[in-house]
């Protein structure tokens, strides 16, 4: 489906050069940020002519929609990959459960910063160009820490699981995209810990406010 400010490709042969598009746009995304990426670099990955792009593309804008297209496919992704399951142990306690939740947040963050970053703000500085399609993907994210925080009932301390898993979703999205995307920039600057101590602290910063009482 077209987003805003894209022209619905209809033969098949535009549909295939959008494909090559699309595909080169989501090649530069992992090599650096939106902002610094042209319609011209676009096109010469892409093996198009700038007028091809202009003929399905209004401007760089109408690109931004196929940034959550991008965020969706390598969150599909990582998800379909065993090896970022979240199993946790019920009998080590939700601790451990956060901890490696903060780990598979940063793992996802390390291999995506660009599409990251570019998703994170283009959905507060033009969520007219991004859709509801961001707030459903948080609604699915915070239905399934609400399900995650169920197994440990007997820790929490929070008397709403679906409100403590929103706040649980934005504590780590906060933690991880600060921290992760601008560690020399705001908050983050005052920090100096490696990955592995930083997701520890985030967890247990999580987990304090979860087991806290009111």
């Amino acid at each position: 489906m077209a987003g805003q400010g894209e022209k619905t490709a209809l033969q098949s042969r535009s549909i295939q050069t959008r494909n090559k598009i699309v595909a080169a746009f989501e090649a530069l995304l992992k090599e650096k940020a939106f902002e610094n990426i042209s319609v011209a670099e676009i096109a010469d990955k892409a093996g198009v002519s700038v007028g091809a792009i202009y003929r399905r593309f209004e401007n760089k804008d109408a690109f931004i929609p196929l940034i959550l297209e991008a965020y969706k496919k390598r969150i599909e992704a990582f998800a379909a990959d065993p090896a970022n399951h979240l199993e946790p142990d019920i009998q080590a306690g939700l601790f451990p459960a956060l901890q490696e939740m903060t780990r598979l947040a940063w793992r996802f963050l390390e291999k995506d910063a660009n599409l990251l970053r570019a998703a994170f703000i283009h959905a507060r500085t033009r969520p007219d160009l991004v859709g509801e399609e961001w707030d459903d993907l948080l609604a699915v994210s915070a239905a399934g820490y609400a399900q995650l925080l169920r197994l440990f009932a007997e820790e929490i301390q929070r008397p709403d699981i679906n409100e403590a898993a929103a706040m649980t979703l934005y504590l780590l999205n906060v933690g991880i995209s600060e921290y992760g995307l601008y560690p020399k920039e705001g908050p983050a600057a005052v920090l100096a810990l490696p990955p592995e101590m930083f997701t520890k602290s985030l967890a247990r910063a999580i987990y304090g406010y979860l087991t806290t009482a009111d």
